[in-house]
């Protein structure tokens, strides 16, 4: 009986970590933004007083913003304007002194310079 218990506790463990291996796509905001989504691609967007970064990762891993183009599409009380980031350390791309209103719809949109490979994501300002 004590095998077939342990068997079946072995089990479970299995089937527990073959769903936590599944799972990926942290949606917590690691820098304090917001998050979205988009298949594979995880965007964060933070607005500081300096103005607004965008962290990317692709498949759970770091983008090389260094390799890759940023833009912003803002859309605020009828205004739209197209906003260029600069590619920052690591996965980072900056838009210094933007200031995103409450309300404001604001699609990313990221591409390789290599590849020509598009990623992005839309998010809505609170």
């Amino acid at each position: 009986m004590k095998r077939i218990a342990a068997y079946l506790f072995s089990i479970q463990l299995m089937i527990g970590a073959a769903h936590v291996a599944l799972a990926h796509g942290v949606t917590k905001p690691q820098h304090g933004g917001q998050v979205q989504m988009s298949g594979e691609a995880h965007f964060e967007l933070v607005q500081d007083p300096q103005g607004v970064a965008l962290y990317v990762l692709n498949e759970d891993e770091p983008v090389d913003a260094k390799a890759m183009t940023a833009k912003l599409h803002v859309s605020s009380g009828g205004k739209k304007a197209e906003v260029a980031m600069a590619a920052s350390q690591g996965n980072r791309f900056f838009a210094e002194g933007l200031k995103l209103a409450s309300g404001s719809t604001v699609a990313v949109q990221v591409i390789d310079n290599e590849t020509k490979s598009r990623l992005g994501a839309t998010f809505t300002i609170p």
